[in-house]
């Protein structure tokens, strides 16, 4: 599968939460603000349980899943965080410059419509959704032509999760789609979500 592959070459940690100790892209609200209406973010058909955000987010990605994504390499594992918006944790190949990291949000107590209630404050751009779950890239500025991507996935009315991805140093200007490893690694991060629902 070409997308495989090209995670496999190139996907990695810390997106737009990049270096490590920056807050989401969106931190800058309060929790007060995750109150916005969600109206506009499509409704979740087959939710699943909104106590999935409080677990551990290196959980997220099983080992293999991991391991597959790296080429097999075994990438340096920052433990999980707490944010004070989300329990985040990452993963990255400091050689290649590469990185992925999950943060579960638990701020966002309307989920995706968190995402949706700032889509004209910067970079949104909606996605296919991954098993049945509304995919949105998002940001303060649109950064895929540096080789990052972050998307909030929804996986309930009242919880999303959000994947950072950093593609490799030499991919970066090449044309290998951050956002679209980062919807890959979602899809991943889905499976393991639902196996432990």
């Amino acid at each position: 599968m070409a997308l495989t592959a090209g995670l496999v070459a190139c996907s990695g940690s810390g997106g737009k939460a990049d270096p490590p100790g920056q807050p989401l892209p969106s931190s800058g609200s309060s929790s007060g603000d995750a109150q916005q209406p969600s109206s506009a973010a499509p409704k979740i058909a087959n939710p699943l349980p909104a106590s999935v955000v409080q677990g551990d987010p290196c959980k997220v990605l099983t080992d293999a899943q991991v391991k597959a994504l790296f080429s097999g390499a075994s990438p340096a594992v920052q433990p999980s965080e707490d944010t004070g918006v989300a329990k985040q944790c990452r993963w990255s190949n400091p050689s290649r410059g590469s990185g992925i990291g999950v943060q579960l949000v638990y701020a966002w107590k309307d989920g995706l419509g968190h995402v949706y209630a700032k889509k004209n404050e910067g970079f949104f751009k909606e996605l296919a959704p991954v098993q049945g779950y509304p995919v949105v890239a998002y940001g303060p500025s649109d950064d895929r032509s540096t080789g990052r991507c972050s998307v909030a996935i929804g996986i309930a009315d009242d919880a999303a999760f959000e994947i950072d991805v950093k593609l490799a140093n030499d991919q970066v200007g090449s044309s290998a789609d951050p956002c679209q490893d980062a919807q890959h690694v979602a899809d991943l991060a889905v499976t393991t979500l639902k196996g432990g629902a």
